[in-house]
């Protein structure tokens, strides 16, 4: 009989979800009304579930202002959302030196339309220093690097960035949900749902904080001022043109659902168990070299590592082989891997999530064990 599959690639999309999600996105399929789109009983269902996620999230986040949250396909949306609709010719921008392909490859873009690049002075950890924050209309970081785990200090850039009068975004693909924090001064908020928020694919959103008002990036029909041929200025109707996915935010929401059952306090100190046990194996493996924070507690719940003299790839492989499934190559972020020293082979990730068990670490400890030891 073949053994079941063990899932630690948590980083790239969560696996398995609540059964939660994909029961609320069956009855959302079920009911197939669009809203905003009519006023009949299922298009109006369909609005109160949109709108009862926008607050249930919102109160999630602690974020004021619910109607200024704005349903996306996923992060990377969100980021182009307020990266092109934000920052004009002339503009100057800070980032850290680890950010993910979804906020270089649109700055690249911006930066050949005269927008300023400019890296961010850093902490050792390749993230911007809070007692060094440029004077830039925008600082742009991760809230945790999605290859060394390094965690951002999001409240105290928050309030140093309010301070100089700099608007700061954060991008939290790999913090939402699992590790827990300060959102008040943070002026742009970008989650994926996928991730640590454990909703389906294709799913995500911005928040922009009142007095932030971002171009509109895709325009079209939106329900509302439909005798208008301009985008109408009211939230979150100006960003969100087109129909909305309305099974994605059904199953998003009832992700976020389950996290408030659970805590993420709660899902934070099992990811830390979790890690905590991955670092301690291969820390202890002289044929490994490891990269990122060796504190558990330092990092988000991924660990990045490379076994002397093989390619990434080919552990990646091997682990598939003997059942357990993690990431290798660039993780969509060559400059983190560039900072790190593995660009361009990259590395091996591991990133467990809530639902994994000690069962499942110690079949990927036994795995890559079994693999140095037949090099």
């Amino acid at each position: 009989m073949k053994s079941r599959l063990v899932y630690l690639d948590n980083a790239a999309t969560s696996f398995p979800r609540p059964p939660s999600v994909a029961t609320a996105m069956a009855r959302a399929m079920a009911s197939a009304g669009n809203p905003g789109r009519g006023g009949h009983a299922l298009a109006l269902d369909a609005a109160r579930m949109v709108f009862g996620a926008r607050v249930s999230l919102a109160e999630f986040f602690k974020l004021p202002d619910p109607e200024r949250l704005v349903f996306t396909r996923g992060a990377t949306e969100g980021i182009n959302i307020a990266l092109k609709g934000l920052l004009q010719k002339g503009d100057t921008v800070a980032v850290s030196a680890i950010e993910h392909n979804a906020v270089a490859r649109p700055l690249e873009s911006l930066r050949k339309r005269g927008v300023k690049i400019v890296g961010a002075p850093l902490l050792p950890n390749g993230l911007p220093d809070h007692k060094r924050v440029p004077e830039v209309k925008m600082l742009v970081t991760v809230g945790a690097s999605n290859v060394t785990g390094a965690i951002a200090d999001v409240k105290r850039l928050g309030e140093a960035c309010r301070e100089r009068g700099v608007m700061f975004m954060v991008d939290a693909a790999q913090t939402a949900g699992s590790v827990p924090f300060d959102a008040r001064n943070v002026d742009i908020l970008v989650c994926a749902g996928h991730k640590g928020l454990l909703g389906p694919q294709g799913i995500g959103f911005a928040w922009f904080r009142d007095g932030i008002e971002p171009e509109p990036f895709i325009e079209g029909g939106t329900g509302s001022e439909s005798e208008r041929v301009s985008m109408p200025q009211l939230w979150p109707d100006r960003l969100e043109a087109g129909t909305l996915n309305t099974p994605g935010i059904a199953g998003l929401a009832a992700g976020i659902e389950y996290l408030k059952k659970v805590t993420v306090a709660a899902v934070r100190e099992r990811e830390i168990w979790l890690i905590r046990m991955i670092l301690e194996a291969l820390l202890d493996e002289p044929e490994v070299t490891v990269y990122g924070p060796r504190a558990a507690r330092k990092r988000a719940s991924l660990v990045t590592f490379n076994v002397k003299g093989m390619d990434p790839a080919e552990v990646a492989d091997k682990l598939n082989r003997r059942g357990v499934a993690v990431r290798a190559g660039l993780h969509c972020a060559p400059a983190a891997h560039r900072f790190i020293g593995t660009f361009p082979e990259g590395a091996v990730r591991v990133s467990p999530g809530v639902m994994n068990t000690k069962k499942d670490i110690e079949k990927f400890i036994e795995a890559i064990r079994k693999i140095i030891g037949k090099r």
